[in-house]
């Protein structure tokens, strides 16, 4: 009997996380969505799951995707990620980006953030590399992966010698900037950390963001500042209502 309820707890929980992750499993991207409100107060209809992993990326958190269902957009946003992510598998052949949090099944609010509540709103890691290794420990931190910092170089602070690849994180931006023109969006606004900006604008493709209409903030609260070097937040709007 005691050998039995010992096993009695890991089973439920096993089973418990199981159902968590049923709208997942299940789940067929088909139709129009519709994001209602702001990325602050909002909701997301008939939202369209973005794939675990592809090609040439891979979501950061099975418990985020899985048991938070953070892996939702409208479709719209969802095509131009699915869009960039190709692109990019020509401009930064060898890179495995990962993509973070985006919104919950039916929107609203979410743990850890202020926004991402209407399907429109969709958090990146920073690719790193460590020397000419380009696949680094450090990506793979999963949810803990917000709490890493990086200094004023692009150092993470705790392993100096895995840094942002600035080159290639450009090359992403520019993939979703022409990936959004096709797809009847816009870059609203993307948030990094000010001090890793201009590493960002000096590299050769951030040259060309320079010249794209695409906001990125250098005066944010210090708090907001803080979490956005491990990531870049990317705030989309959708422009062709047709």
């Amino acid at each position: 009997m005691k050998y039995k309820k010992r096993w009695l707890i890991p089973a439920v929980l096993i089973i418990g996380l199981g159902l968590l992750s049923v709208p997942e499993l299940t789940h067929k991207n088909a139709g129009v969505s519709e994001s209602v409100g702001s990325v602050r107060n909002g909701k997301l209809s008939n939202g369209w799951l973005l794939p675990f992993k592809g090609k040439n990326f891979e979501y950061f958190s099975h418990f985020s995707y899985y048991i938070l269902n953070c892996g939702y957009v409208n479709d719209k946003i969802y095509h131009t990620i699915m869009d960039a992510y190709k692109a990019c598998e020509s401009t930064c052949a060898e890179q495995k980006f990962r993509l973070m949090e985006c919104t919950r099944k039916h929107g609203g609010k979410m743990v850890f953030h202020w926004t991402h509540q209407n399907g429109t709103s969709v958090d990146f890691m920073v690719p790193t590399k460590r020397g000419r290794k380009i696949d680094v420990l450090s990506d793979h931190f999963g949810l803990a992966h917000y709490l890493l910092q990086f200094n004023e170089g692009g150092q993470l602070k705790f392993s100096r010698k895995t840094e942002i690849d600035f080159e290639t994180m450009a090359k992403h931006i520019i993939a979703l900037d022409d990936a959004c023109r096709k797809n009847g969006v816009r870059i609203r606004k993307l948030l990094f950390n000010t001090a890793l900006i201009d590493e960002l604008l000096n590299t050769s493709a951030g040259s060309m963001i320079r010249n794209r209409d695409i906001f990125i903030p250098r005066r944010v609260s210090d708090l907001i500042n803080n979490l956005h070097d491990d990531h870049y937040h990317v705030d989309f709007e959708i422009i062709d209502i047709d």
